[in-house]
């Protein structure tokens, strides 16, 4: 790797730490076991805590340089297409994290806000996710450049980029990185392997994306974590 690809690495490793929300998403945890048992982590809570997670790792997004490098049009497009990909992924990666599915009562609640088989399709992509967290930030970073859009038909007219050369080109520069650490941390063989288990992951996250489209509730999470954005980036 160069020294620019290690100083790439570091700074989305900081912003990802930075600004994810553990700190904020510990405390709901410590408060939620300090209620009575049968108190803990119900529907209300849970929802209002997925909306706000969903939120927070967007800020790793909206920091990002290159995005912010971006004209204001193809901002906002990669925003609308990437972000069930992004929030989705980043809230399985926060999950296995700090463990949440760990707890049965918030697994219930999840069961409640989504449904059941999205909520198990999310369990099987949170058990394939590479073990090594800071690959998982690199592609969080490639997901928030994706040209390619989730799997998932609606009505709406898709939104050409304006400059997709460059798009391309920063998202190739985060495809590059992570082959590069993967290589350079466990070798050819390894590194093969695990970008395998890596598209098996993103079938599975595909799949529970679109079994949660058919809860209400998703839709409204995700058009929310839209317009706070778009506010945020003065869209």
């Amino acid at each position: 790797m160069t020294i620019y690809q290690w100083n790439l690495l570091s700074n989305l490793i900081h912003c990802y730490d930075e600004y994810g929300g553990h700190s904020l998403i510990q405390r709901y945890i410590q408060q939620q076991n300090a209620l009575p048992v049968k108190l803990r982590f119900k529907y209300s809570s849970s929802g209002e805590f997925l909306a706000f997670m969903m939120g927070n790792i967007q800020l790793a997004f909206e920091k990002n340089r290159d995005l912010l490098s971006l004209s204001s049009h193809d901002r906002t497009t990669l925003l609308r297409n990437t972000v069930e990909y992004r929030t989705s992924f980043g809230g399985m990666f926060m999950s296995r994290q700090h463990q949440l599915f760990n707890y049965p009562s918030f697994y219930n609640s999840l069961e409640i806000i989504f449904n059941q088989t999205a909520v198990a399709f999310s369990k099987r992509t949170i058990n394939q996710l590479d073990p090594d967290d800071t690959f998982l930030k690199i592609i969080f970073a490639i997901m928030a450049f994706s040209t390619t859009n989730c799997t998932i038909y609606t009505k709406l007219d898709p939104i050409n980029l304006t400059d997709i050369k460059k798009v391309l080109s920063i998202q190739n520069v985060y495809v590059e990185l992570a082959w590069r650490y993967i290589l350079y941390k466990y070798g050819h063989h390894q590194a093969v392997i695990r970008f395998s288990n890596l598209i098996r992951c993103l079938l599975f996250l595909n799949r529970s994306i679109a079994e949660a489209h058919e809860s209400k509730q998703f839709a409204e999470m995700i058009d929310t974590v839209i317009e706070q954005t778009e506010q945020i980036l003065c869209l």
